[in-house]
């Protein structure tokens, strides 16, 4: 049991930002004008496992994702032992069942057709810091999506040097250390790169003066989430224009259960989204001490909610499908 807690630990060394002090408004969920060809995902670590899986399960609906530090889709497999083996320490992986297994679900419809992957965009990174997530894992994910996303919509950036958290230009703890919130402040804005990379190009960031509101997060109880995600609402989206969504999804103790709104706040999503119109959803997943065994708040990449983790009908991925569909106006 030692050993699986501090396995967990591990995983949990994921992030968050900081500034934490805005106080944050409780609404009823908003709907807004979308545009469904800029709907994107990115995660962190457990968060980056849970955008792979959004994004394979949900084509249709995602463009493209961004994975920071995280691996290829069903890595762990359904099995904890090699969630925190092969998929944080690198290794053997059985590419070719990873690949079997989603071409298997997609047969029986239970994630969209991969043919929607084709010309979706990836950007995968991994910071040279970082002893967490051994650096074989974000090329897996490379090689895995090779399979279905044209090479020329795949970018993987190693060569920063970052640790393994949330880079940014300058919020969060020094950029050699791993604490919470796990935001590093290390010269390097982790989010305006992943967002151009799914976006393409984009107005330069700006202050983000719109609001952070906290959302019902439908489902949530059946599977594991919080009751509320939170939600940036640029001004021009609140003013009725048509916006984008950009789904952001916190790393283990990364959650408002542990850092309140800091990765909401400060991990630089609210920049771009201002002055480019698009929302962010940051979903928000529940800690648990005792079944699931979920003490840190990691995101299900390894099938704590259910075999199906991975697919649509897995508990958090429909909740988070749900959460975005709510946000739709008639």
């Amino acid at each position: 049991m030692m050993r699986l807690y501090v396995g967990l630990v591990l995983l949990a060394l994921l992030l968050a930002s900081c500034g934490g002090d805005k106080e944050i408004d409780v609404a009823a969920t908003p709907t807004f004008a979308i545009d469904p060809s800029r709907i994107s995902v990115s995660g962190v670590s457990s968060g980056a496992y849970m955008a792979g899986q959004l994004h394979v399960a949900h084509s249709a609906l995602f463009s493209g994702a961004g994975l920071i530090a995280g691996g290829p889709y069903w890595c762990a497999s359904g099995a904890m032992q090699k969630g925190l083996g092969p998929c944080m320490n690198g290794g053997d992986l059985g590419m070719d069942s990873l690949r079997d297994y989603v071409a298997e679900q997609a047969a029986r419809a239970a994630v969209d057709p991969l043919e929607n992957l084709r010309d979706d965009k990836v950007w995968l990174f991994h910071g040279k810091l970082d002893t967490v997530v051994d650096g074989r894992v974000p090329a897996a994910a490379k090689d895995f999506y090779q399979g279905f996303v044209a090479a020329e919509n795949i970018t993987l950036i190693a060569e920063v040097d970052a640790p393994h958290g949330m880079p940014t230009l300058d919020v969060g703890v020094d950029c050699g250390t791993i604490k919470t919130p796990f935001l590093n402040a290390c010269g390097y804005d982790a989010a305006g790169a992943l967002l151009q990379a799914l976006f393409g190009p984009l107005k330069a960031r700006t202050t983000a003066v719109g609001e952070l509101l906290s959302v019902p997060q439908p489902g949530a109880a059946d599977a594991d989430m919080l009751e509320s995600a939170l939600l940036y609402v640029p001004s021009s989206c609140a003013a009725g224009e048509t916006c984008g969504v950009h789904v952001a999804l916190h790393g283990c103790q990364q959650s408002v259960e542990f850092v309140g709104d800091a990765f909401a706040a400060g991990a630089g999503y609210n920049e771009w989204a201002e002055s480019n119109r698009f929302l962010v959803l940051y979903p928000q997943v529940a800690s648990s001490k005792i079944a699931p065994l979920n003490p840190l708040g990691c995101w299900d990449w390894w099938g704590y909610t259910g075999d199906d983790y991975a697919t649509k009908s897995g508990a958090q991925v429909a909740a988070i499908k749900a959460t975005i569909d709510s946000l739709q106006g008639p």
